[in-house]
């Protein structure tokens, strides 16, 4: 499990997020919603052991305060907002970048765990180009297939490894939102825990296992995607009117992923 407890984080002087406390299970799903602003990606960062936080932030039951860097990338693997690449590598090198220790160092296994990550994310035959030509959502989707790299596995050594998503689709056209929402839940499937970052609440609601909802860097509801996914939710949240649910009364069209579900 990831479990937080009483976690708060300071910024430049400033508490960002307010004693926030949850649980993400291993084989589930966990999606971090808000509106902008609302502290999820610094809660993220607080998981992932980038940012010092008060309380506590466990992974598998080891605080993340006290675990040495190398073993906290043996078993999550972190997806950021954006990546800023100041030289020209190509995609190959930088989705190797992800390679640790281990196995993965062998030339021909390494040369296979890449080509794997990429084919999980559509960019089969895109390893010679450079990383700066691409497109911004073939760059997101590099540098997912270089978090795969990393943890390879969705367990590792008998215990669950984790994929740290923030905003894994914000880039990505429908059918390539789909195929990452699929890979995550795949790797959910074969044991291992997902939290993502998500602002696609329609996405939230088909993948998700679970629903930790934010506002003003506080906690401001957490549970199934039927418990929290309401229509009081999502007016004390967002502040607008938004109707669980419900077809617009005038007929205007919808787009909604049927295929996922």
């Amino acid at each position: 499990m990831i479990e937080l407890s009483n976690v708060s984080v300071d910024l430049s002087g400033k508490t960002i997020v307010h004693g926030v406390s949850f649980t993400a299970r291993a084989g589930e799903l966990t999606a971090i919603a808000g509106p902008n602003g609302s502290g999820k990606t610094t809660t993220m960062k607080a998981v992932s052991g980038e940012l010092a936080a008060r309380g506590s932030v466990k992974i598998n039951g080891a605080e993340v305060r006290d675990m040495a860097p190398w073993k906290l990338a043996a078993i999550r693997g972190v997806l950021p907002q954006a990546s800023a690449i100041s030289f020209p590598f190509t995609v190959r090198e930088i989705v190797r970048m992800g390679l640790t220790t281990g196995v993965n160092l062998h030339p021909e296994k390494a040369e296979e765990t890449a080509t794997r990550a990429l084919g999980a994310v559509d960019l089969h035959g895109f390893e010679g180009r450079y990383y700066q030509e691409l497109s911004g959502g073939e760059q997101q989707r590099v540098q997912l297939a270089r978090v795969l790299c990393q943890i390879a596995e969705p367990i590792a050594h008998g215990k669950p490894c984790w994929l740290l998503l923030d905003e894994p689709v914000s880039s990505l056209d429908i059918s390539h939102q789909l195929t990452i929402m699929r890979l995550a839940r795949q790797f959910c499937e074969a044991g291992g825990g997902v939290v993502a970052v998500m602002h696609d609440l329609n996405l939230t609601a088909l993948f998700a296992d679970q629903i930790v909802l934010m506002k003003s860097g506080r906690l401001a509801a957490a549970g199934s995607v039927r418990d929290v996914l309401t229509d009081e939710n999502m007016h004390s949240v967002f502040g607008c009117a938004l109707r669980i649910n419900q077809v617009p009364s005038d007929g205007t069209p919808f787009v909604l992923a049927h295929s996922a579900i």
